[in-house]
């Protein structure tokens, strides 16, 4: 379909005598109504707007009950007075009357119809995919919406839309021919002669009496390179799975396989599509089947070794990526999942030498800085975490997390001035986290600012009235400032709390939020 092609939609007409029986009959407006109706029917259209227009100005100038008509029904009337217009090729006076109807009427989803083909007509394609979209909202299942839509999107090469509202269309009218043959042009048009072919057999299939408003697509076969057509199958999938349509996509990877099954790219994609799905079974199937030369290769294996991880199968992920590495070296993204897997089996040590190795072939990765730093403070190795944090969070300073991590490292090495610099960054954006609140407080309470850490605890409080430790730092505070009966009955609260049992967070701790090896992304 080519960018100068023109749309071609018909305006649709409604049952307009249903429901307007009270006024038909008795008054002028009722008989200029079914005058234009009459001269409508028989395409008098010249004669059919004058009555209607009759009918309108009856209806403002007749006094009687029966005369007045809501304002669904005067809708109706310049929605039948843009359809003679229309059908005169009057597109400009249409429009305007098919403006007047939506907005006497904003529910008349034939209207916003009808004003959509107008624009089409005008070549707005714009707007006229604006106003079949809000046709839509009026009526969700309307087929030729859908397909009209379909149409515009494939005017502007917007497949993926073009193809979900082929098929809306189709779902609509299981019968209709039209959809299942423009989307077969859709396909034809990018070299995908095989998905066109069973488009158009479709076609024929469900109307058998079907006639191409086109030439016959058989004449007009686009010649691709296998390449080209195969980047088609991809940008349809892609903008399928963009607009949440997996089954489609899935669909069209499935569609690509059976033409190319060594199409190496589409298995690994459509893998990644099982795989959310947590069809995983059939994700490994399609992930297994990319070779050790292809660039999806490590990719494939490392999305093989986190289905398997969530299945708990830990030793067979971790075998999967050492074998993968055997062939790779080099490639860091191995060794930091390996030292994940190592972790999680408990060995630690090992697990070590796979981050140290992950750091040594990923130097600016953040995450990477982060985990080796993780696994020295689980062997006790603090210099070490402290120099890998320091180093994580110079490549990434907006992981707050981590941050945090630092932070707490530096309260345990006595460091109150250089652990306040991290909790205030990362105050800055969760100024509501209790912990991050929680640690500042005492930072400034060790570097003896008590009427800095004061309103930290209380804040704290405000969040969670019974944390015994700020109640205790409060009362502590208080008592420094020289305010003592406050800082007494702080403390009385404390001690009330501890002989409850119900202390929270044991002052040894300071409440450190600990994060697994996946924390960073």
């Amino acid at each position: 379909m080519g960018a100068n092609d023109k749309l071609e939609f018909m305006p649709l007409d409604l049952d307009t005598f249903l429901g307007s029986e009270r006024f038909m009959t008795g008054t002028r407006l009722g008989a200029a109504f079914s005058q234009g109706i009459r001269s409508y029917l028989r395409a008098a259209y010249a004669d059919a707007i004058e009555h209607f227009k009759a009918a309108l100005i009856a209806a403002y100038v007749d006094g009687e009950e029966q005369a007045q008509i809501y304002e669904r029904e005067r809708a109706i009337i310049y929605l039948y007075i843009g359809n003679a217009l229309a059908f005169q090729e009057d597109w400009e006076g249409a429009l305007r009357e098919y403006l007047e109807s939506v907005q006497t009427d904003q529910q008349l989803a034939e209207a916003h119809y009808n004003l959509g083909v107008a624009f089409a007509a005008r070549g707005q394609i714009d707007r006229a995919i604006a106003a079949f979209k809000e046709t839509l909202e009026h009526n969700p299942n309307l087929y030729e919406a859908h397909f009209a839509l379909g149409r515009c999107y494939q005017l502007i090469d917007d497949a993926g839309r073009a193809y979900i509202h082929y098929n809306s269309a189709c779902n609509a009218r299981p019968q209709a021919a039209e959809p299942r043959y423009y989307m077969g042009l859709m396909h034809q048009s990018h070299g995908a002669h095989e998905l066109a072919q069973r488009c158009f057999a479709d076609a024929l299939r469900v109307e058998p009496t079907f006639v191409t408003p086109d030439p016959d697509p058989d004449n007009v076969l686009v010649s691709r390179s296998e390449s080209e057509v195969a980047q088609w199958y991809y940008r349809l999938s892609q903008a399928l799975k963009h607009q949440n349509y997996e089954e489609e996509a899935e669909r069209i990877y499935r569609a690509l396989l059976q033409w190319r099954p060594d199409e190496y790219q589409a298995r690994y994609m459509l893998g990644n599509l099982l795989a959310r799905q947590r069809r995983f079974e059939e994700a490994l199937e399609e992930y297994g089947q990319v070779p050790p030369q292809h660039a999806h290769f490590v990719e494939a294996r490392l999305r093989m070794s986190t289905v398997l991880r969530l299945q708990k199968q830990t030793k067979q992920a971790y075998d999967l990526l050492f074998e993968c590495a055997k062939l790779n070296p080099g490639n860091g993204q191995l060794f930091l999942n390996m030292g994940k897997l190592l972790y999680d089996m408990g060995l630690n040590s090992q697990a070590v030498r796979a981050f140290e190795r992950a750091v040594q072939l990923l130097p600016t990765d953040a995450q990477a800085h982060y985990l080796l730093g993780f696994i020295y403070t689980i062997l006790g190795r603090e210099n070490w975490a402290l120099a890998a944090w320091r180093k994580a969070v110079e490549l990434k300073p907006d992981a707050h997390s981590l941050r945090y991590d630092l932070g707490y490292m530096y309260v345990r090495r006595s460091r109150y001035d250089l652990a306040a610099n991290e909790f205030q960054v990362v105050l800055e954006h969760w100024p509501e986290d209790v912990e991050t609140n929680f640690m500042l407080g005492i930072c400034y309470k060790e570097l003896i600012e008590p009427a800095r850490a004061i309103p930290l605890f209380e804040r704290v409080l405000r969040r969670n009235p019974r944390h015994a430790q700020a109640l205790y730092y409060l009362g502590a505070c208080y008592l420094q400032i020289g305010n003592t009966s406050l800082g007494k009955a702080y403390l009385r609260r404390y001690d009330h709390l501890a002989r409850q049992g119900e202390a929270v967070a044991a002052v040894s701790g300071h409440g450190r939020r600990r994060h697994s090896p996946a924390a960073v992304r």
